[in-house]
């Protein structure tokens, strides 16, 4: 931002996406020290919050590398100069030539969960002369993406070590239906249940004559019990940078919330309501509605694309400021060009593009 003063919150035009760089910093800290205290080298995932400046904070405080979710999120990163990413996302034909692409670039690695799509992309490869690290997408219960663990998932292990132009390099499996459970000790059962799946995998597919040296897996609701289990040699938990208000209520609280969306009432003509400008265009809506930052006793609902009403605010006039806390951080961050950036004393510091935003394909 370039204006002829410093500019004050005040001054923020709403509706703002907001990132408390200190909040962050503390977030970055508290994973890297933890992935570092049990040994377990941490990759966090770039779909949270899309920037390279925050890839290369997380790569200072030790990261091994970091995760894209899609190849259009990696080729942003990595023309940024991020040298080390995983595409999560499995790859189809029409994806395979931009990564080949970018792996002349920086150290790329790619999943996949079929015979057909292992041979392809070594194919591709190749014809190119490239050699590609590929990591088997297991599937844990998500029932997303992912190979059934047993004589499939060997299958297609065997296809990628057998693939010219590929190297099988690991395991992937990630148990995103256990982010969201939010009574401790269902999670730990869903999620051991999950990692004695990968491990189970990871034998048989040994006992066929493969390595698997890598096993990355877990998020930011689970990465603590990843560790504690000791299957997984890598974590890629994402929203931890900035969390949100259903990640907040993930026991136990490790993270603190470092991203709100700052909106300014509009209209109070409706008695025991504010209007604000912030709706379906400013706050994702697929975890429910945000949550008022520091009052439990106020509540949000979505009332059309460009406004909310508020209740429980007492009495609030036009042009007061109302800050939000996205329910869904990733998607709400999908959704805005930029941060506005502050810190703990509430002061701006600058703004951030959301480098990656919209990077689907």
């Amino acid at each position: 931002m370039r204006y002829g003063r410093p500019m004050e919150i005040e001054d923020v035009p709403t509706p703002a996406l907001v990132l408390n760089v200190d909040a962050l910093e503390r977030n970055l800290h508290r994973m890297a020290d933890d992935c570092r205290a049990a040994g377990v080298a941490l990759r966090p995932h770039t779909k949270t919050h899309k920037s390279p400046w925050v890839a290369r904070r997380q790569l200072r405080l030790g990261a091994a590398g970091v995760c894209a979710a899609k190849v259009g999120e990696a080729e942003v990163l990595v023309q940024a100069g991020i040298e080390d990413v995983l595409i999560t996302t499995d790859l189809v034909p029409s994806t395979m030539e931009r990564v080949l692409e970018l792996s002349g670039l920086a150290r790329v690695t790619a999943v996949v969960d079929s015979v057909a799509m292992a041979r392809e992309l070594g194919a591709r490869a190749s014809r190119r002369g490239v050699e590609l690290d590929v990591l088997l997408d297991l599937h844990v219960g998500q029932g997303r993406t992912g190979v059934e663990p047993g004589p499939a998932a060997v299958e297609v292990a065997t296809a990628i070590a057998e693939a010219p132009g590929l190297r099988l390099a690991g395991l992937q499996a990630y148990e995103g239906h256990c982010q969201m459970v939010f009574d401790p000790e269902e999670q730990r059962r869903r999620a051991f249940a999950a990692y004695e799946r990968i491990a189970a995998a990871r034998r048989e597919i040994e006992e066929a004559g493969l390595r698997v040296t890598w096993v990355t897996t877990a998020g930011t609701g689970s990465y603590r019990l990843a560790i504690e289990h000791g299957t997984a040699t890598e974590v890629q938990p994402g929203s931890y940078v900035v969390m949100d208000s259903r990640y907040t209520r993930v026991r136990p609280p490790r993270f603190e919330n470092a991203l709100f969306v700052l909106s300014s009432v509009v209209s109070t003509n409706r008695e025991g309501r504010a209007i604000v400008d912030a709706g379906w265009k400013t706050l994702s809506s697929d975890g429910g509605a945000p949550a008022v930052r520091d009052r439990a006793d106020a509540t949000y609902e979505f009332a059309g694309d460009e406004h909310g009403r508020v209740m429980g605010l007492g009495r609030v006039g036009e042009g007061d400021r109302v800050w939000l806390v996205p329910s869904h951080c990733d998607t709400t961050i999908n959704l805005h060009d930029r941060y506005v950036l502050v810190g703990d004393d509430g002061r701006v510091q600058g703004s951030l593009p959301v480098a990656a935003r919209g990077r689907s394909a």
